[in-house]
């Protein structure tokens, strides 16, 4: 039995996911760039540089963090990376792609319930819904009674770059917590000796390479004033 190396197991798929990633944007017509599908491959690399953006009219002058990306630590404007893309479109190989880091997942939390109070004001919404969930399609989906639910889609539509901190906060999320399983795994497959202890580890943890492997399920979940907290299958994200 020939066995591969962890990172090579897991680099490998995130390499070729985000490869996939960038070749179905760059061939995305204009009108489609606002959605990323939370499907798997999206699951990977979660976001889309864009230039002249458009700050809304509710942004707090605090827009920029610094992100963990492909090409090292960057201090990013984070309304001018979701912006909407140009008529002249985006070199996706320039762009620094976000990656799954607790870092990276903060930044976007604070920005968003820095953000959230002004974004409801603007649509006349009261109060944001009490979870934000996305399908597998990448539909977004609210509580079944949440009484401003077509106005906060609309509100998502009128402001792309909140939709897009949305999305990827989840994706980020969604990749970190599923890259946290893998942990144990490498750690006993490193410990290894022999080639009997590597393909007692392989078969142990072999629900990481299943088809039918579970995906955390992560959701968006806001207090009544719009700060915002995370949760993997209903567990706090401390706990993934």
């Amino acid at each position: 039995m020939i066995v591969q190396s962890p990172s090579a197991l897991f680099s490998a798929t995130a390499i070729a996911r985000s490869a996939s990633f960038r070749q179905d944007f760059a061939a995305a017509p204009a009108n489609t760039a606002d959605t990323v599908n939370i499907s798997q491959a999206a699951r990977d690399l979660y976001a889309v540089h864009v230039t002249q953006a458009k700050p809304s009219a509710s942004a707090g002058d605090d827009t920029r963090a610094k992100f963990d990306t492909d090409k090292g630590t960057i201090e990013l404007d984070i309304e001018s990376y979701f912006a909407p893309p140009t008529r002249q479109g985006v070199n996706l190989d320039s762009v620094p792609l976000l990656m799954p880091s607790q870092k990276n997942i903060d930044a976007l939390s604070s920005y968003v319930s820095a953000h959230m109070p002004g974004f409801l004001a603007d649509s006349g919404i009261l109060s944001p819904p009490t979870h934000i969930t996305y399908d597998a399609m990448g539909e977004i989906q609210l509580p079944a009674d949440y009484p401003y639910a077509t106005e906060f889609k609309q509100a998502l539509e009128n402001n792309p770059v909140m939709e897009r901190a949305l999305r990827t906060t989840v994706a980020l999320t969604s990749h970190m917590v599923e890259m946290n399983k893998s942990i144990p795994f490498q750690q006993e497959y490193t410990a290894a000796t022999s080639q009997a202890e590597i393909e007692a580890v392989v078969a142990k943890f072999q629900y990481l390479f299943s088809n039918n492997r579970h995906y955390d399920s992560i959701a968006l979940n806001f207090t009544p004033g719009g700060t915002l907290s995370l949760t993997h299958d209903g567990k706090p994200l401390s706990e993934a």
